[in-house]
């Protein structure tokens, strides 16, 4: 039987719920030759039913690279009626020449709820840029918040011109999205107008700037981060960690490591490995885990430190997380939604919910964004959690902050 007759089949069955047929599909492709990229992209040349080619696409999306396949499959989409809302999950690895052209689809025929409209909505978040000459013509205000980024100085000037008529920080957070170093400036300069200096803090790093040190909250080039086998990227996820491990300060589970950065195989000048952690229980004690990594082992900062647990609970099984160049370097303006979103290393923190970064417990210093990661699915599984867990780094003193996010 050809593989898009089977994952039809899964998809036809009525006695499964979504996330069971999600997830039956994603164990068939993950078992697939090459991936299961081939036998994904062969589906969405040729089914006919919209709930098959989202469960296809969505497949393809967790694996990183794979771009002839991906433009294949979206040119196919592109042409094939309400199918084309499964593109929308592929347009990260489109050419921008495919872009415009979903671009200029959507615009011969404006309709806000249409197939169209979900690839113009993801368009908006990897490619605002590409999409923004249009927002005259555009009535979404998801997609319009996404077109923040990036945004020219003279919108930032225009929002500061209202912000002193209205005095209304709503207008100062919109400003802080379009996240250039005009508006990090402008951000900057209404520090003693602001009532609340946390409110100004968390303004200023997520328009991108430290408030204490001016230094960018983020590092940068900003790539997004896919679940691959262990032997894959040098980045480990999940797996044995060496060494003790933060408990949970109520019922003492071991937390698991979700993710170890190759210092040497990043662009960034980091001295030593980062490690973030988190927490296998579901006490919900904690929103951080804050720990120093030393050549000793790890320095937790709140509660203590236990044996770590052999068995891989958050991460499916011992992983690693590969790397792509991000389309958005600016950051992306448009909130999170955990499980829906991608993993990140480096740029500016893409948050469900805009928060104030941790100060390093250390040199007490506010510490830049460096990980992402994600509650959604893997090739592997689904992840342990459901949340998405964002890590922040100090260098100078080797300390790691996760925190959470629901």
């Amino acid at each position: 039987m050809a593989a898009t007759e089977i994952i039809e089949g899964i998809a036809f069955d009525a006695a499964l719920s979504v996330p069971e047929k999600e997830g039956k599909i994603i164990s068939f492709l993950a078992e697939q030759d090459d991936r299961g990229v081939s036998a994904a992209t062969e589906c969405l040349l040729q089914t006919h039913d919209e709930r098959v080619s989202e469960f296809a696409a969505t497949y393809l999306q967790l694996i990183p690279g794979a771009q002839e396949e991906k433009t294949r499959a979206a040119e196919r989409l592109r042409q094939a009626g309400p199918l084309a809302r499964s593109a929308a999950r592929l347009v990260p690895w489109l050419p921008e020449s495919l872009v415009d052209a979903f671009i200029a689809d959507y615009m011969a025929d404006p309709e806000e709820n249409s197939p169209r409209s979900a690839v113009l909505f993801t368009i908006g978040i990897f490619y605002p840029g590409r999409l923004r000459p249009y927002a005259d013509r555009i009535d979404s205000s998801y997609i319009k918040q996404s077109l923040l980024s990036g945004s020219p100085d003279s919108l930032v000037d225009a929002f500061m011109a209202r912000w002193r008529e209205e005095e209304d920080i709503e207008l100062l957070h919109s400003l802080a999205l379009i996240r250039t170093e005009h508006a990090a400036d402008a951000i900057a300069s209404v520090r003693n107008q602001i009532e609340d200096p946390e409110d100004w803090e968390c303004l200023l790093e997520l328009a991108g700037r430290l408030p204490d040190s001016g230094k960018s909250s983020g590092l940068h080039p900003a790539f997004m981060g896919s679940v691959t086998d262990r032997s894959v990227s040098p980045h480990a996820m999940g797996g044995g960690y060496p060494g003790d491990v933060p408990i949970c300060l109520e019922c003492e589970a071991p937390s698991e490591r979700i993710l170890t950065l190759s210092a040497e195989a990043l662009p960034f000048g980091l001295s030593q490995n980062p490690s973030f952690f988190w927490y296998t229980c579901d006490c919900g004690e904690m929103d951080s885990v804050t720990v120093r990594i030393t050549p000793e082992g790890l320095n937790v900062y709140l509660g203590r430190l236990g044996p770590a647990d052999k068995d891989s609970r958050l991460v499916p099984g011992e992983r690693s997380l590969t790397l792509e160049s991000h389309p958005n370097q600016t950051g992306v303006s448009l909130e999170a939604i955990s499980g829906r979103s991608q993993h990140q290393v480096g740029g500016l923190p893409r948050w469900p919910s805009a928060e104030t970064h941790p100060a390093c417990p250390e040199c007490r210093n506010f510490m830049p964004f460096l990980a992402a990661i994600d509650s959604g699915p893997t090739p592997f599984g689904p992840m342990g959690f459901s949340s998405s867990l964002f890590g922040f780094w100090c260098d100078n003193c080797t300390v790691s902050t996760t925190q959470i996010q629901y």
